[in-house]
This record gives structure tokens, C-alpha cells and sequence, in this order.
């Protein structure tokens, strides 16, 4: 008699190892990524925020000082940072670590390479083990292998893990991963609730884009505490202490005495660890409250009183911060800068400029919110928690994506697990053989983007479409290798296109004023300024702020810009080759596109 497999062991055989999938994929993602640094060299592979973490880090493994992210060579005598020491630390770790055995350049190469590689693994890691949690037991290899190929196919978020991305973007999505898995268990484990609670402030320590999505999902595990009350109790104390005291580790280990309750709006400071730690000590407050009268409108009562005080304190304590995080910025510099950048446009502007690619941003995210929505009203009293809170965080990044489509990436890649897990719950037979990875793959990021680009083109016949300019980095001398002629002259103060900054700040050791950083309001100012007078006025604009070379760019959106707005400007001039007695061409430094003036003293 022959014999008989059981159904689930049936299927939790038909498929390959998830192990061995996860190495394949990410071995294939890494070489998809990397293939363009083997052309052009993993340095020109660098964005303008990638250059200013190498440089940053670079500045801390020369002895700055752990507390002092002042970047002395930015708008001279220096522009603060708002970027975090958590990202610098293994960066410099890993260059320390190579550098005894491949010298400087090329331990900085291999990071590069690594450190977002390695990333790439975790975050695949992570999703498939979201799947997994979520699934039966003998389901679980296929969730698992389904959450890895679609995560592999998020292609928004797959620019944040190729070779050079060092700036803070992947380590965020990387964590904010790991917190969905943990607080998504909240309720089962205490020590995931900690955990949850750890990497939350961890995350805000770094930067504030996931800000929306921690505090929803906060939201939601107070929402449990008051739904369930003692039932939950230890695990929401977890929580609660673990986001307070590592806030307040974290603010003791990054923030000088003098500023951990400065009003910083646009990095960890004062305001985020009010919410932060505060948020913490009323979760805890309303736990005990609950320990002493467990009844519904005891535990109500108390989470509005304690929402009540921590909002009137930060109200009260940081009425700044209300505002935009880019109010600061110039309105001349939000207009010539701010409003180009493509990473920073609303929906509606996608929309108009490139329709076809809003398949690829938010169908994705937005199917799986549906998905996510029929879990919460068909699932069970265990399992409705999940539901929620993996529904509040995944709201919070897809309403963040539609301000800003930078949040279109982390919004992608945490929808590729709660998908499969949406469509297995749909479908009881989905995990038998391989039909829930054919499921997913034909609603992944990738399939749904690439049946944007082919309808659209049916719909826009003859419109004469929209297109986003991008510009080349080459072209517009935003690459290393672009500005590393420079640093055969003489150091010196550099007035250059602002997203020429970081580059120059790369590969020489001059001092430039412009950057593309919010921050760094005064030397945006000074180069549009300088470069949009008249020549017999910018003479004197120079000369006060001690400026040594002017870069002209013909391929930067910059030089485009000043040449349109101001004709009779420096900037037209020199772009016209007509160049004031007072400046003389560099020609030894010199090259296609760009020019370098030295200014005569």
C-alpha cells in the first residue's frame, strides 16, 4: 500500500527551503545593485546625502567629537547637522576594521558595498519572518518564500539598499521592519513588546521619517491596554518602559547635557524625546491606574488625561514645532532648491508630471490596506490586534507617501509581508504548492509599476506627456570623480551649484558654501545671491565672505535656474564665457561642463 503524505506536511514540503531562497534572492539583489558601481566605481555611486554621511564619518574617525555634528567645511565656519552618530558608529567601525589590511580608499569601498548589502539581508530576513509569525505552522515556508520574492520586488525601496547607500534611509526601513514584527506580537510576549519599545526609540534617534507610523502603532498598543486591560498588562508595561528608558538612554548617549531639552523640530532633541519618553511614562501610567481599578472607563479616563497632559506639555514646551519641518527654509530657496527635489513632491505633483508611475508608488500599499482591513474585520479576538496595528502603521507610511513620495519606499516594502499574510487569510488553499506565490507576485510592486508603464503610454498618445527632470550626476558634477580635480589646487572656499556640496566635500579638502540640506539656510542664500548679482556686485559679495573658487556647472539644475531668473546675473555671464576682470579660469582642473574660476585677490 503506497504511502500517504498528510496535506500539511504535503505542503509544507512542496516548496524550496526559505533559507536558500533568501540567499538567492539577496544574492541577486546585491549584484542587481551593484552592477552599475562596477562601472562607474562605487564612489560615484554616491547620492548627495551619501557623501556627507562618508564625509561626516570621516570627520568623527579624524577625532571629532562624538556630541559635535558641526560640519566645519559647510558655509564656513561651519552648518550644523541633523543627522544621527547611530549611523557614523558602524560605518566607521566597519572602515576601522578593514583599513590595517586594504589601506583607506578601499576599506571605504568595501563598506560602501557592505554595509547596504547587509541590510538588503536583514530587511528580507525580517519580512519573511513577519509572514511567518503570522502563519500556520505547516504554512509557514511557503509565507515565508512568498514574503521574501515580493520584498525582493518592492522596487521603490530597492534604490535605499544598492552599493553606496550609507546615508540613513535602509537602516530606518531595516528597523521599522523589526518593530512590526515585535509590536505586531505585542500581546503574546513581553519581550517583544520590549523590543518593540527599543527599536521604536532607536529609530526616532536616527531621524524622524518614521515618526507617523511608530506613533500610530504606539497608539494602537495603548488602544489594547484599555481594550484588554490586565489581560495585556505586563506586555504593555514592556513597552512602555522600554520606549522610555531607551529614549532616554539614547538622549544620555547622542546629546550634550547642554541640549537634550533644546527645541530641536527636525532631529531627536527635546520635542521627540518628550513624546518619546513621555509617551512611555503615560502607557505605564495608564497600567497601573488599570492594576488598581480594572474597569473599561478607568483605563479610558486615564490614557485622556495622560494624552491630554503630554500634548499640552509639548504644545506648550515647542510650539515651533507644529510647523513644517521645512519652514525654515528660505522661500527663495524653496522655490530655486526645495520644490525640484523629487523625492519631496506630493501625489498630486506625480501625478501631473508622471501619471505612469503611480502604479509603482501606492497600488501596492494601497491593495494591501484593503487586505489588511479584511483581516481586522474577519479575524479573530487572538489575532485582531495584529490586524490593527499592522493597518495604523501601514496608514501612517502610505499617508506619508502621498506628502512626500520618499515615504513611498518604506510604505512598499512593509505592505510585501502583510500582503501575503492578507492573501493567505483570504485564501484557505493559497498555501498549498505554489499557488500564494503566484498570488503575490502578480499583485508585487514591480508587476503592478510595470502595468503602469505599459497601459500609459495608450492613455497619453498624443498629449505630449510630463516627465520629472532628473538630472544626470555626472553632468550636473554631482559624483566624486567629477570634483576630485579639485583637490589639486590649493584648499580653498568653494561657491559651487548646492548639489555639487557634498562631492567637493568628498574628494577634496576645500570648503564650499551651498548644500542641499535645510539647515544650511545662510550658504544657500549666499551662492544664489552672489551668483544672481551683477558682476560688479557679487565682486563685493566674494570678497566678504573670502571665497577662493567659483564652480560653474552648464549641466546643473542650479545654472540653469540663475541663467533664467537673473540674465544679467554672475551666473549668465560666466555661463556665456564672459567672466569679470577679477576672476581667471582654472584650466588644469577645468573639463567638459564645468568650468573653475579663481577669484584674483
Amino acid at each position: 500500500m503506497p504511502h500517504l503524505v498528510p496535506p500539511a506536511e504535503q505542503r509544507s514540503t512542496a516548496a524550496p527551503k526559505p533559507a536558500t531562497m533568501l540567499a538567492i534572492a539577496w544574492a541577486v539583489i546585491v549584484a542587481a545593485l551593484g552592477l552599475p558601481a562596477i562601472k562607474s566605481g562605487v564612489f560615484d555611486m554616491l547620492s548627495t546625502d551619501d557623501a556627507m554621511r562618508l564625509v561626516e564619518v570621516r570627520d568623527l574617525l579624524a577625532g571629532q567629537d562624538w556630541f559635535d555634528l558641526t560640519q566645519y567645511r559647510l558655509d564656513p565656519p561651519g552648518a550644523a547637522m541633523h543627522w544621527s552618530r547611530i549611523v557614523d558608529a558602524p560605518l566607521a567601525m566597519l572602515i576601522l576594521l578593514f583599513r590595517p589590511l586594504l589601506g583607506q580608499h578601499y576599506s571605504e569601498a568595501l563598506t560602501l558595498v557592505l554595509w547596504p548589502s547587509l541590510l538588503m539581508g536583514a530587511a528580507l530576513w525580517l519580512a519573511a519572518t513577519i509572514a511567518s509569525q503570522a502563519s500556520a505552522a505547516a504554512d509557514r515556508p511557503q509565507t515565508r518564500l512568498a514574503a521574501i520574492l515580493v520584498t525582493a520586488l518592492s522596487i521603490p525601496a530597492l534604490m535605499h539598499f544598492r552599493a553606496g547607500a550609507i546615508d540613513h534611509h535602509n537602516l530606518q526601513i531595516v528597523l521599522l521592519l523589526g518593530f512590526v514584527l515585535c509590536v505586531s506580537d505585542l500581546e503574546h510576549r513581553a519581550a517583544k513588546a520590549a523590543l518593540a519599545g527599543f527599536l521604536a526609540a532607536l529609530s526616532l534617534a536616527i531621524g524622524l521619517e518614521m515618526l507617523p507610523a511608530i506613533a500610530l502603532a504606539s497608539a494602537a498598543v495603548l488602544g489594547l491596554l484599555i481594550w484588554k486591560g490586565t489581560e495585556v498588562l505586563h506586555s504593555a508595561c514592556a513597552f512602555g518602559a522600554s520606549l522610555a528608558g531607551s529614549s532616554l538612554l539614547l538622549a544620555l548617549l547622542l546629546l550634550p547635557m547642554n541640549d537634550l531639552a533644546r527645541p530641536v523640530c527636525d532631529a531627536f532633541g527635546g520635542p521627540i524625546l518628550l513624546l518619546s519618553a513621555g509617551g512611555g511614562v503615560a502607557l505605564l501610567a495608564v497600567a497601573g491606574v488599570s492594576r488598581l481599578r480594572p474597569t473599561l472607563w478607568t483605563r479610558l479616563g486615564a490614557a485622556a488625561l495622560a494624552g491630554a497632559l503630554l500634548l499640552g506639555a509639548f504644545f506648550k514646551s515647542y510650539p515651533s514645532c507644529i510647523a513644517s519641518p521645512y519652514a525654515q527654509v528660505d522661500p527663495l530657496l524653496v522655490s530655486f532648491w526645495l520644490d525640484r527635489v523629487a523625492e519631496t513632491i506630493p501625489v498630486t505633483e506625480l501625478a501631473q508630471l508622471q501619471p505612469q508611475k503611480l502604479l509603482a508608488y501606492y497600488a501596492f500599499p494601497l491593495l494591501t490596506l484593503g487586505l489588511c482591513v479584511a483581516g481586522i474585520i474577519g479575524g479573530t479576538r487572538q489575532t485582531r490586534f495584529r490586524w490593527i496595528v499592522s493597518t495604523v502603521t501601514l496608514v501612517a507610511l502610505f499617508g506619508v507617501s502621498l506628502w512626500e513620495l520618499r515615504g513611498a519606499a518604506a510604505a512598499n516594502i512593509v505592505a510585501a509581508p502583510l500582503c501575503v499574510i492578507g492573501i493567505a487569510r483570504l485564501r484557505a488553499d493559497a498555501a498549498a504548492g505554489w499557488r500564494l506565490l503566484y498570488m503575490a507576485l502578480l499583485v508585487s510592486p514591480a508587476t503592478l509599476g510595470g502595468i503602469g508603464f505599459v497601459v500609459w503610454p495608450a492613455f497619453a498618445a498624443g498629449t505630449g506627456g510630463h516627465k520629472i527632470a532628473v538630472a544626470d550626476p555626472t553632468a550636473s558634477c554631482q559624483t566624486i570623480s567629477s570634483a576630485a580635480p579639485l583637490a589639486t589646487l590649493p584648499p580653498g572656499r568653494v561657491m559651487a551649484p548646492i548639489d555639487s556640496g557634498p562631492a567637493i566635500l568628498a574628494a577634496t579638502g576645500h570648503f564650499v558654501f551651498a548644500g542641499p540640506y535645510h539647515r544650511n539656510n545662510d550658504g544657500n542664500l549666499v551662492m544664489v545671491h552672489t551668483m544672481m548679482a551683477t558682476p560688479e556686485a557679487a565682486r563685493a559679495m566674494l570678497s566678504e565672505r573670502q571665497v577662493d573658487y567659483i564652480l560653474t556647472c552648464n549641466g546643473s539644475a542650479d545654472q540653469q535656474d540663475l541663467v533664467r531668473i537673473a540674465p544679467d546675473g554672475l551666473a549668465a555671464h560666466l555661463g556665456r564665457g564672459e567672466a569679470p576682470d577679477y576672476l581667471e579660469p582654472v584650466q588644469a582642473v577645468s573639463k567638459s561642463g564645468w568650468t573653475v574660476w579663481r577669484v584674483r585677490k
